[in-house]
């Protein structure tokens, strides 16, 4: 299942410009570690080669291990330059509908407005 308490168990997704990779990957590692989290970032491989999106991107996955304040590390994330997007959501979503083995669930915001509190990695 793709529904967690706390995000971590599975690389984060992050999509980089390719031009000034290293210096990226450098700048996303050391403000992970300004929040308390650490692991490998690595580049993202297919055949031999550098994975690309369809714009054009690389992606790095961060194996950070549990990631308790999710915020902060999107909005240093995205303060990076090179950082194109990463695969955290933050209150974009007022509500979650999870389906899977006939069972379907639906996860609301406490209050209307605010964001379901509860992380899909």
């Amino acid at each position: 299942s793709k529904m967690v308490e706390t995000l971590g168990r599975f690389p984060l997704p992050i999509e980089v410009n390719p031009f000034g990779l290293r210096a990226t990957e450098i700048a996303v590692a050391a403000a992970a570690g300004r929040l308390g989290l650490s692991g490998p970032v690595t580049l993202r491989m297919t055949g031999g080669k550098p994975f690309v999106t369809d714009g054009g991107h690389f992606i790095l996955d961060a194996s950070f291990g549990r990631i308790p304040d999710t915020r902060a590390l999107s909005n240093a994330l995205h303060a990076i330059p090179g950082v194109v997007e990463h695969g955290l959501f933050i209150g974009l979503a007022s509500a979650a509908i999870i389906a899977g083995d006939g069972v379907q669930t639906v996860h609301a915001a406490r209050k209307p407005g605010s964001s379901i509190d509860h992380d899909v990695a």
